[in-house]
């Protein structure tokens, strides 16, 4: 009985940690600039029902008996992992599109600066900010070079084990 009660505080522990990071990322979903916000609301919403999975799946922990909460284990612990991943791989994606997101509006400023800092213009100028910002780090196709011949050596070739032969003079 011990066994599956400390198994399933530390799966409460974890279920608890996720929340309060789904409820971060969902905080900062929207903060996030206008075209992305339904992207990263709908990849939380996502996160949101992998939870509502996981929570499922500790609730047949509870339920279940002593006999056959080993059972249950593996299944537990794939919906852990996915969860997991994916709580990983969304956080990952908006730490790189937050400072994609920053370097945008340091364009977006130095346009509005040169411009002579009109008002009103703040989302025409982040829209060119954009452009500029896709345009510098658009990956570049790879240029394919021709394979080039390998260089003949001039000259006769030796056999591996043969020694030169040393003129008498």
């Amino acid at each position: 009985m011990q066994l599956k009660d400390t198994y399933q505080e530390k799966l409460e522990t974890q279920l608890k940690e996720w929340n309060a990071k789904i409820g971060e990322l969902r905080s900062r979903a929207e903060r996030v600039a206008t075209g992305a916000r339904v992207k990263y609301q709908e990849e939380v919403e996502a996160l949101r029902f992998r939870y509502e999975g996981a929570q499922r799946k500790l609730q047949e922990l509870k339920q279940a008996g002593e006999g056959v909460w080993e059972d249950l284990r593996s299944g537990i612990e794939g919906a852990w992992d996915e969860l997991r991943q994916a709580v990983d791989n969304v956080v990952s994606r908006f730490k790189r599109d937050e400072g994609r997101e920053e370097e945008i509006r340091l364009v977006a400023y130095r346009i509005w600066e040169e411009e002579g800092c009109p008002h009103g213009r703040d989302l025409e100028h982040w829209r060119k900010a954009e452009a500029i910002w896709e345009e510098q780090h658009r990956e570049k196709p790879r240029a394919t070079r021709p394979e080039k011949p390998t260089p003949k050596a001039k000259g006769k070739r030796r056999s591996s084990g043969a020694r030169p032969k040393r003129s008498r003079s």
